[in-house]
Protein backbone atom coordinates (compact mmCIF):
# COMPACT_ATOMS: atom_id res chain seq x y z
CA UNK A 1 0.00 0.00 0.00
CA UNK A 2 2.96 2.39 0.92
CA UNK A 3 4.17 1.38 -2.70
CA UNK A 4 1.62 2.18 -4.70
CA UNK A 5 1.22 5.93 -2.58
CA UNK A 6 4.48 6.91 -3.46
CA UNK A 7 4.30 6.05 -7.25
CA UNK A 8 0.89 7.92 -6.99
CA UNK A 9 2.85 10.87 -5.62
CA UNK A 10 5.53 10.58 -7.90
CA UNK A 11 3.40 10.07 -10.70
CA UNK A 12 1.32 13.69 -9.67
CA UNK A 13 4.42 15.22 -9.46
CA UNK A 14 5.76 14.86 -12.29
CA UNK A 15 2.08 15.57 -14.25
CA UNK A 16 2.35 18.95 -12.37
CA UNK A 17 5.71 19.51 -13.41
CA UNK A 18 5.19 19.29 -17.03
CA UNK A 19 1.80 21.72 -16.49
CA UNK A 20 4.16 23.89 -15.21
CA UNK A 21 6.61 24.08 -17.70
CA UNK A 22 3.78 23.89 -20.70
CA UNK A 23 2.95 27.53 -18.84
CA UNK A 24 5.56 29.29 -18.78
CA UNK A 25 5.71 29.16 -14.59
CA UNK A 26 9.13 27.16 -15.29
CA UNK A 27 11.85 29.35 -17.27
CA UNK A 28 13.92 27.21 -20.42
CA UNK A 29 17.07 29.43 -18.98
CA UNK A 30 19.06 28.79 -16.07
CA UNK A 31 19.19 31.48 -13.61
CA UNK A 32 23.26 32.34 -12.48
CA UNK A 33 22.07 34.77 -9.42
CA UNK A 34 18.69 33.58 -7.25
CA UNK A 35 15.39 35.49 -8.56
CA UNK A 36 14.57 38.80 -6.32
CA UNK A 37 11.35 40.60 -7.32
CA UNK A 38 12.34 43.02 -5.96
CA UNK A 39 15.25 43.61 -8.46
CA UNK A 40 12.82 42.12 -11.07
CA UNK A 41 10.74 45.22 -10.46
CA UNK A 42 13.72 47.78 -10.43
CA UNK A 43 14.67 46.68 -13.36
CA UNK A 44 11.40 46.98 -15.54
CA UNK A 45 10.35 50.08 -14.24
CA UNK A 46 13.74 51.51 -14.97
CA UNK A 47 13.56 49.87 -18.55
CA UNK A 48 9.92 51.58 -19.14
CA UNK A 49 11.13 55.25 -17.33
CA UNK A 50 13.81 55.20 -19.80
CA UNK A 51 11.73 54.29 -22.74
CA UNK A 52 8.73 56.42 -21.99
CA UNK A 53 11.36 59.63 -22.51
CA UNK A 54 12.91 58.09 -25.49
CA UNK A 55 16.48 57.23 -23.74
CA UNK A 56 16.83 54.18 -25.86
CA UNK A 57 20.11 53.51 -25.12
CA UNK A 58 19.72 53.76 -21.38
CA UNK A 59 16.75 51.37 -21.84
CA UNK A 60 18.29 48.70 -24.14
CA UNK A 61 20.73 48.12 -21.31
CA UNK A 62 18.28 46.23 -18.95
CA UNK A 63 17.80 43.92 -22.03
CA UNK A 64 19.72 40.59 -22.65
CA UNK A 65 21.29 39.95 -25.65
CA UNK A 66 19.20 37.01 -26.43
CA UNK A 67 16.21 38.51 -24.65
CA UNK A 68 12.89 37.10 -26.54
CA UNK A 69 10.04 39.32 -27.16
CA UNK A 70 6.26 38.15 -27.78
CA UNK A 71 3.27 39.90 -29.51
CA UNK A 72 -0.14 39.08 -30.92
CA UNK A 73 1.59 39.19 -34.01
CA UNK A 74 4.70 37.00 -34.04
CA UNK A 75 7.94 36.44 -31.63
CA UNK A 76 10.68 38.58 -32.41
CA UNK A 77 14.84 37.77 -30.44
CA UNK A 78 17.94 39.63 -29.76
CA UNK A 79 18.28 43.10 -28.24
CA UNK A 80 19.13 45.04 -31.75
CA UNK A 81 15.37 43.83 -32.86
CA UNK A 82 13.75 44.93 -29.79
CA UNK A 83 15.91 48.19 -29.50
CA UNK A 84 14.77 49.09 -33.22
CA UNK A 85 11.15 48.45 -32.06
CA UNK A 86 11.17 50.59 -29.48
CA UNK A 87 13.23 53.40 -31.38
CA UNK A 88 10.40 53.88 -33.99
CA UNK A 89 7.46 53.64 -31.36
CA UNK A 90 9.53 56.84 -29.73
CA UNK A 91 10.11 58.46 -33.22
CA UNK A 92 6.02 57.72 -33.60
CA UNK A 93 5.34 59.92 -30.66
CA UNK A 94 3.71 56.76 -29.13
CA UNK A 95 3.60 57.55 -25.26
CA UNK A 96 2.64 55.01 -22.50
CA UNK A 97 1.73 55.20 -18.74
CA UNK A 98 1.56 51.96 -16.24
CA UNK A 99 -2.15 51.65 -15.41
CA UNK A 100 -1.08 48.39 -13.03
CA UNK A 101 1.74 46.20 -11.46
CA UNK A 102 1.30 42.58 -10.59
CA UNK A 103 4.18 40.37 -9.06
CA UNK A 104 3.78 36.83 -10.95
CA UNK A 105 6.72 35.39 -9.24
CA UNK A 106 10.33 36.29 -7.96
CA UNK A 107 11.38 36.77 -11.75
CA UNK A 108 8.58 37.80 -13.54
CA UNK A 109 5.98 41.28 -13.32
CA UNK A 110 2.96 41.91 -15.25
CA UNK A 111 1.98 45.49 -16.58
CA UNK A 112 -1.17 46.81 -17.29
CA UNK A 113 -0.40 50.09 -20.11
CA UNK A 114 -1.98 52.40 -21.36
CA UNK A 115 -0.81 53.02 -24.94
CA UNK A 116 -1.26 56.73 -26.63
CA UNK A 117 -0.55 56.03 -30.79
CA UNK A 118 -0.60 59.22 -32.83
CA UNK A 119 -1.39 57.12 -35.64
CA UNK A 120 -4.94 55.47 -33.76
CA UNK A 121 -5.66 58.69 -33.06
CA UNK A 122 -6.05 59.92 -36.43
CA UNK A 123 -8.62 56.93 -36.61
CA UNK A 124 -10.55 57.58 -33.47
CA UNK A 125 -8.68 55.52 -31.12
CA UNK A 126 -7.67 57.33 -27.81
CA UNK A 127 -5.96 54.63 -25.88
CA UNK A 128 -4.94 51.08 -26.61
CA UNK A 129 -4.35 49.03 -23.16
CA UNK A 130 -2.23 46.36 -23.29
CA UNK A 131 -0.82 43.34 -20.95
CA UNK A 132 2.56 43.19 -20.68
CA UNK A 133 5.09 40.60 -18.61
CA UNK A 134 8.21 40.53 -18.30
CA UNK A 135 10.49 37.72 -17.21
CA UNK A 136 14.40 39.04 -15.46
CA UNK A 137 16.83 36.57 -15.02
CA UNK A 138 20.33 37.78 -13.49
CA UNK A 139 19.08 41.44 -13.80
CA UNK A 140 18.48 41.49 -17.12
CA UNK A 141 14.89 41.48 -19.20
CA UNK A 142 15.24 37.97 -21.18
CA UNK A 143 11.45 37.82 -22.03
CA UNK A 144 8.56 40.48 -22.74
CA UNK A 145 5.07 39.45 -24.04
CA UNK A 146 2.93 41.95 -25.02
CA UNK A 147 -0.71 41.02 -25.69
CA UNK A 148 -4.04 43.50 -26.20
CA UNK A 149 -6.77 43.58 -24.04
CA UNK A 150 -9.91 42.87 -25.65
CA UNK A 151 -11.68 45.98 -24.93
CA UNK A 152 -9.03 47.55 -27.37
CA UNK A 153 -9.02 44.79 -29.41
CA UNK A 154 -13.12 45.42 -29.90
CA UNK A 155 -12.28 49.09 -30.74
CA UNK A 156 -9.26 48.59 -33.35
CA UNK A 157 -12.05 45.96 -35.00
CA UNK A 158 -14.67 48.17 -34.80
CA UNK A 159 -12.64 51.00 -36.02
CA UNK A 160 -11.19 49.10 -38.94
CA UNK A 161 -14.23 47.74 -40.68
CA UNK A 162 -15.45 50.77 -42.21
CA UNK A 163 -14.47 51.72 -45.21
CA UNK A 164 -15.19 53.68 -48.50
CA UNK A 165 -14.17 50.82 -50.81
CA UNK A 166 -11.19 52.72 -51.73
CA UNK A 167 -7.26 53.14 -51.64
CA UNK A 168 -4.68 55.56 -51.63
CA UNK A 169 -1.14 56.57 -51.44
CA UNK A 170 1.16 59.11 -51.57
CA UNK A 171 3.14 59.94 -54.20
CA UNK A 172 5.31 62.73 -55.48
CA UNK A 173 3.66 64.76 -52.66
CA UNK A 174 -0.34 63.78 -53.43
CA UNK A 175 -2.25 61.39 -52.34
CA UNK A 176 -3.24 59.05 -55.59
CA UNK A 177 -6.29 56.77 -55.57
CA UNK A 178 -4.31 53.46 -56.18
CA UNK A 179 -7.29 51.32 -56.22
CA UNK A 180 -11.41 51.31 -55.99
CA UNK A 181 -13.37 48.24 -54.65
CA UNK A 182 -16.70 47.42 -56.58
CA UNK A 183 -20.26 48.70 -55.62
CA UNK A 184 -18.38 50.71 -53.17
CA UNK A 185 -19.58 54.35 -52.05
CA UNK A 186 -16.15 55.52 -53.62
CA UNK A 187 -16.82 53.57 -56.75
CA UNK A 188 -20.99 54.90 -56.37
CA UNK A 189 -19.87 58.41 -56.18
CA UNK A 190 -17.47 57.73 -59.48
CA UNK A 191 -13.97 57.99 -58.00
CA UNK A 192 -11.50 56.35 -59.91
CA UNK A 193 -8.03 55.10 -59.40
CA UNK A 194 -5.84 57.64 -60.95
CA UNK A 195 -7.86 60.72 -59.03
CA UNK A 196 -6.09 62.80 -56.84
CA UNK A 197 -7.02 63.54 -52.69
CA UNK A 198 -6.48 67.05 -52.07
CA UNK A 199 -7.75 66.74 -48.94
CA UNK A 200 -9.17 64.02 -46.38
CA UNK A 201 -11.56 65.66 -43.66
CA UNK A 202 -10.09 69.09 -44.30
CA UNK A 203 -6.54 68.11 -44.07
CA UNK A 204 -4.07 68.18 -46.75
CA UNK A 205 -1.26 65.45 -47.25
CA UNK A 206 1.16 68.64 -46.68
CA UNK A 207 -0.16 69.12 -43.34
CA UNK A 208 -0.18 65.26 -42.31
CA UNK A 209 2.74 65.06 -39.46
CA UNK A 210 3.39 61.50 -40.79
CA UNK A 211 2.84 61.68 -44.24
CA UNK A 212 1.78 58.93 -46.20
CA UNK A 213 1.39 56.68 -43.20
CA UNK A 214 -1.51 58.49 -41.99
CA UNK A 215 -3.49 58.00 -45.28
CA UNK A 216 -5.33 54.61 -44.44
CA UNK A 217 -5.72 55.63 -41.12
CA UNK A 218 -7.67 58.62 -42.10
CA UNK A 219 -9.63 56.65 -44.30
CA UNK A 220 -11.36 53.69 -42.00
CA UNK A 221 -13.49 54.59 -39.48
CA UNK A 222 -16.73 53.35 -37.68
CA UNK A 223 -20.06 51.97 -40.18
CA UNK A 224 -22.16 54.89 -40.95
CA UNK A 225 -19.55 57.56 -40.10
CA UNK A 226 -18.79 60.17 -42.56
CA UNK A 227 -15.68 61.17 -44.62
CA UNK A 228 -15.32 64.52 -46.76
CA UNK A 229 -12.90 63.75 -49.49
CA UNK A 230 -11.98 67.24 -52.04
CA UNK A 231 -11.40 64.89 -55.28
CA UNK A 232 -9.22 66.33 -58.07
CA UNK A 233 -10.39 64.35 -61.40
CA UNK A 234 -8.26 66.62 -64.51
CA UNK A 235 -9.36 69.80 -64.65
CA UNK A 236 -12.14 68.99 -62.45
CA UNK A 237 -12.23 69.54 -58.16
CA UNK A 238 -15.00 68.18 -56.36
CA UNK A 239 -16.21 67.80 -52.81
CA UNK A 240 -17.71 64.01 -51.90
CA UNK A 241 -19.08 63.54 -48.72
CA UNK A 242 -19.47 59.67 -48.15
CA UNK A 243 -20.28 57.08 -45.50
CA UNK A 244 -18.19 54.67 -44.46
CA UNK A 245 -19.94 50.81 -45.09
CA UNK A 246 -18.73 47.80 -42.92
CA UNK A 247 -16.31 46.22 -45.39
CA UNK A 248 -18.07 42.50 -45.35
CA UNK A 249 -20.50 44.19 -47.53
CA UNK A 250 -18.43 44.98 -50.55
Amino acid sequence: MVKKKSKYIVFLILIISISLLLTGCFSTKNYQTKPDYAITEQVTGSFLDYYSRGEIDNAIEHVADDAEMSTDSGQMEGIEVIKQMISLNYEKDNSIEILETQKIDESKITYIIANKIPLFQIAGIDIIKTKEMFEVQDGKIVRWEIKHLKESVDMIEKVAVGTIGLEAEAQDGKIVVTKITDKSPAENADIQSGDIILSIDGVELKDMKYGGEEIPYRLIGEVGSRINLEISQGAETSEVKLRRVHISDL
